[in-house]
């Protein structure tokens, strides 16, 4: 197996995340009161209630945005597709240690735990470019690889 380093996950990263924040802020902002909430801030951004309730809405996005994405990773990398949108965008996919498809269990666990990588100043992350077996310390944690090469869906249609 050909280990996935840094920068291609990043692209994929990248791929998957932009959507969907995208998605959730336009939700937000039509359906909430985020709209408003964003054009008094920047109206006055010395007031000081106005400054509390944009963050607190940004916080709320921010934290559904993690929701949806965590869900979302959840279900592809646990599918035949083993990996989200953009990991099959650049041809990467998540297996466990044997290279077989990860439970969804175990893809909640990988991405929770890139909680644990992100918080030391992305040391986690970072982490992918010097280990030999291109691991972050949440693919470590959930005893998963990311690997170069077509998913094992490409058997089911062959």
């Amino acid at each position: 197996m050909k280990y996935a380093g840094f920068w291609i996950r990043a692209v994929a990263y990248a791929i998957d995340i932009v959507p969907i924040v995208l998605v959730v802020v336009t939700i937000f902002y039509y359906y909430t009161d985020f709209g408003q909430t964003w054009i008094t801030y920047r109206a006055d951004r010395d007031n000081v209630d106005a400054r509390v309730q944009f963050m607190s809405e940004r916080n709320w996005i921010r934290e559904s945005s993690f929701g949806v994405w965590l869900v979302y990773c959840a279900l592809m990398e646990s599918s035949p597709f083993q990996g989200t949108l953009g990991k099959r965008l650049v041809g990467i996919r998540v297996v466990d240690r044997l290279g077989n498809r990860i439970t969804f269990s175990c893809s909640i666990i990988r991405n929770l735990s890139k909680i644990t990588s992100y918080l030391p100043f992305l040391m986690g992350f970072f982490w992918i470019a010097g280990s030999r077996q291109k691991h972050g310390w949440h693919d470590m944690l959930a005893k998963t690889d990311v690997v170069y090469g077509e998913s094992r869906l490409q058997e089911h249609f062959e």
